[in-house]
């Protein structure tokens, strides 16, 4: 579990498989996703797989809660992606529409950064659609710097990287 001054990040339980299935089919939860909203069964194989990830690796997407309220808002984190042969730890986050633009991610993410660069890592990589501009801002507010733009599961897409 990490903190930062508003939110507590800890590794997904079982027990928020419910909440999760309804933010994976929620429509602007799911935007710029190249699956969009997913049904209860892809939702939950999706929420498996962060569960999975984490025991595997011991990093993972972290749920994102409020210490005002104790609510699950989103999530924020790194898994492991195979990107041109190379296995990259590639940040991805997520909101609930009713949290966004309060710097929740900005503040989570630090964190995070933070967290990978005590593992050792080295660098890691994101990668948003071309036209999500809210993320490409978010990520250059963090420091990462455009690498290319490739198309990667059926998106068009910006990689960006982060010295770590």
């Amino acid at each position: 579990m990490l903190e930062t001054d508003r939110l507590i990040l800890k590794p997904f339980l079982d027990k928020d498989l419910s909440i999760m299935i309804e933010m994976f089919q929620n429509k602007d939860f799911m935007a710029f996703s190249p699956y969009g909203a997913l049904s209860t069964e892809a939702a939950t194989r999706r929420f498996l797989e962060i569960l999975e990830h984490y025991k595997n690796y011991n990093f993972g997407k972290m749920a994102i809660i409020l210490k005002e309220t104790h609510r699950i808002i989103g999530y924020c984190g790194f898994e492991t992606c195979e990107v041109n042969g190379q296995t990259e730890a590639e940040l991805g986050f997520r909101l609930i529409k009713s949290e966004r633009n309060k710097g929740y991610i900005v503040e989570a993410s630090l964190k995070l950064l933070e967290d990978m660069k005590n593992r050792n890592f080295k660098h890691v990589i994101a990668f948003s659609e071309e036209n999500n501009l809210p993320a490409h801002n978010l990520l250059n507010k963090l420091g990462f710097i455009k690498v290319n733009s490739s198309n990667f599961l059926n998106m068009d897409v910006i990689f960006f990287r982060k010295e770590l």
